[in-house]
């Protein structure tokens, strides 16, 4: 009787360690994909923004915004829980200028693509969040 609750208690830990790593890893492939979606979005704010500085084409602004609403959205999947999730305030912050204070953001362009040159590469650089908080702060 005894060896029979053994293997059973062997069995239930068996299945339960392969159910345990297989939501770690789908979790982990998320986490991934999140980044990448950031990452992207970051990308392509840059290139919007940096179109807008060059022709002043309106629409590339709004791009620009839409794809800086993404990156933010994204990175504070990334950082919510952790020391680093003050940093997707400020990013709210920006975008809510962004959208109310238009022609505001547009006079701090050149500041805005070098943030978003910096994020493109990496979006957790701590560089550019401080860039991005001294943007806030001038946009107050």
């Amino acid at each position: 009787m005894r060896k029979n609750v053994t293997t059973v208690l062997i069995i239930c830990l068996a299945i339960s360690t392969l159910i345990f790593a297989f939501l770690w890893n789908a979790e982990k492939n998320s986490k991934d994909d999140v980044k990448e979606l950031a990452q992207a979005s970051a990308v392509d704010a840059y290139t919007q923004f940096a179109i807008y500085q060059s022709y002043g084409d309106i629409s590339r602004y709004w791009d620009g915004v839409a794809s800086f609403h993404s990156f933010q959205q994204a990175y504070l999947s990334i950082v919510q829980g952790t020391n680093q999730s003050y940093n997707s305030l400020i990013c709210n912050e920006i975008y809510g200028y962004m959208i109310a204070e238009p022609e505001k953001c547009q006079n701090f362009i050149a500041d805005i693509v070098s943030i978003m040159e910096l994020l493109s590469k990496d979006v957790e650089d701590l560089t550019g969040h401080d860039q991005l908080f001294n943007l806030r702060n001038a946009l107050r």
